[in-house]
């Protein structure tokens, strides 16, 4: 009779339900389990130290709760919760890498992103993928960024495996950064490609690259805040000034942005010039493409 009633206690123990309402709860390294107890009473999860022991030993290994971010469903028992914790089935969070951000953003986002752990030291720009990378809590940004970088390379190898020998860039550092141009200026797919034939008609030709995406870059500030001063200035990524391709990326440029130059649309284009609503005009002679920058400033004046 007695070995029947503490079946039945202990049974009763292992699952009578505790959770109302799934709940989240951070489980941190090295917190003992009467810290664990204490952290579930404020989430209004009550479990005695006892019963928390009794439950434990019906596991089939021993209970040793593994450190991360939980949700710990609605209706679970004690037991429920633990093996929960034993297997270690945590929240998965991401990370976004948006295309055409700077390091400078890059870092900031890092940095405050509460899930990660660790310091980061200065970041490249260009070398990393745009794209969505998953971790678990605590994961090491050091880490997040070797594994965007070896992304970023495998893209970058792809595109370079298909550029023809007699190609106007010389090796995958210029393709990175001209990808990193192109991303800047345009979003759009079918534009990015006309935008690709544009400065590749231009470096061909040996005219000036002349982008205002790579002098805001210099000097860290909107395109549309570009002075005269600027435009005269021997800033090394003023393109108006300099001939050839800027120092480095001005971006971390996307798969779009670099396979608009393996898949280079051939024109004759030289010029563009946004047409006001997130597209481009493109145009072969400077003529026309004055009559293009008219059209974008009366464009300009009709939303004033």
């Amino acid at each position: 009779m007695f070995l029947i009633t503490f079946n039945f206690f202990t049974e009763k123990i292992k699952n009578e339900i505790l959770v109302y309402q799934d709940t989240y709860y951070l489980l941190k390294k090295n917190t003992s389990q009467n810290k664990i107890l204490s952290e579930l009473k404020s989430k209004k999860i009550f479990i005695s130290n006892i019963n928390w022991k009794i439950a434990s030993l019906f596991h089939k290994n021993r209970f040793i709760p593994k450190a991360g971010e939980y949700i710990i469903p609605k209706n679970s028992s004690i037991f429920e919760i633990q093996r929960t914790f034993q297997n270690g089935k945590t929240l998965t969070r991401n990370f976004v890498l948006i295309e055409g951000t700077t390091a400078v953003e890059l870092e900031k986002n890092l940095i405050s992103n509460p899930y990660l752990s660790g310091k980061i030291k200065n970041l490249k720009e260009g070398i990393y993928k745009p794209d969505t990378y998953y971790f678990k809590y605590g994961y090491s940004r050091e880490k997040l960024l070797a594994k965007m970088k070896k992304a970023q390379e495998k893209s970058l190898n792809i595109v370079w495996k298909e550029i023809p020998d007699n190609f106007i860039l010389k090796n995958k550092k210029e393709l990175l950064i001209l990808a990193s141009i192109i991303q800047k200026e345009s979003s759009n797919i079918d534009d990015s490609k006309l935008v690709a034939s544009v400065f590749i008609n231009r470096l061909k030709n040996k005219m000036k690259l002349q982008s205002d995406v790579t002098l805001a870059y210099g000097f860290k500030i909107n395109g549309q805040k570009i002075t005269k001063k600027m435009l005269r200035s021997n800033n090394p990524f003023n393109t108006y000034q300099h001939f050839g391709l800027p120092p480095t990326p001005i971006s971390y440029p996307g798969v779009n942005a670099l396979n608009s130059l393996k898949n280079l649309k051939k024109t004759n284009y030289f010029y563009f010039v946004s047409d006001g609503n997130g597209r481009h005009r493109f145009s072969e002679t400077y003529s026309l493409h004055k009559k293009n920058i008219q059209l974008w400033k009366n464009n300009l004046n009709k939303d004033k």
